[in-house]
């Protein structure tokens, strides 16, 4: 049996469906650490996961420390993706990130050349790409029976609560930077990208509508 791959992962949040899927491989991965600030929360979901051999902590340091942990699964805000996954490179360790993957592109140029740089794995979170619509489509062009794409569109639409907004970094630039359209659209975005090719130019247009009363 092959020996499985140590994991640590940032973040208790969306970081519980992380757990979900790697306890859904345990003969592969070994979650070692969930590591958040809030250690209540960590321990909460480890035990609705019956995740007991799991370990908690606040303390990143203790995760990048640790020589069994191979993979850090960053699941934090967006504004610490950067931080959090160059100390994991610079610890060597792989790094599994949740989009957006940065909130520029300086930031994300740093975090791919810290990756080459210690010959480690960046793994940006694209769930969407493994979806059997977009595995029928690109099976349709591998085929040659699609003919060449010259326009396509997208629209993203998401209804948010006040209780969404109630987190303390959602809803700011400096903590969510992109808002709907990196946390959200950027998956629709992304299979666009995948099916008709890098961006060579891009423009941009943005509003905010508060619609109230009746229609």
């Amino acid at each position: 049996m092959a020996e499985t791959i140590g994991v640590a992962i940032v973040g208790a949040g969306i970081g519980a469906h992380h757990l979900a899927g790697y306890r859904a491989l345990g003969d592969r991965f070994d979650v070692r650490w969930l590591c958040d600030l809030d250690v209540g929360r960590a321990q909460q979901v480890l035990d609705k996961a019956g995740a007991t051999d799991t370990r908690v902590t606040a303390e990143l340091d203790d995760v990048l420390a640790d020589a069994d942990v191979a993979i850090v699964d960053v699941c934090l805000p967006p504004h610490l993706h950067a931080p959090a996954s160059l100390e994991a490179f610079s610890a060597g360790k792989h790094v599994v990130c949740e989009k957006p993957l940065a909130g520029n592109v300086l930031e994300a140029d740093r975090m791919i050349a810290a990756a080459q740089a210690t010959d480690r794995l960046l793994i940006p979170i694209f769930q969407y790409r493994y979806g059997k619509g977009l595995f029928q489509a690109l099976g349709l062009i591998e085929r040659g029976l699609a003919g060449k794409p010259y326009v396509a569109t997208l629209e993203t639409h998401w209804n948010r609560t006040a209780e969404y907004y109630a987190v303390d970094w959602r809803g700011k630039w400096a903590s969510e930077r992109g808002g709907a359209v990196l946390g959200h659209a950027i998956h629709a975005h992304d299979l666009l990208s995948l099916v008709l090719g890098d961006v060579s130019a891009v423009s941009a247009m943005v509003d905010s509508v508060v619609l109230c009363g009746s229609v």
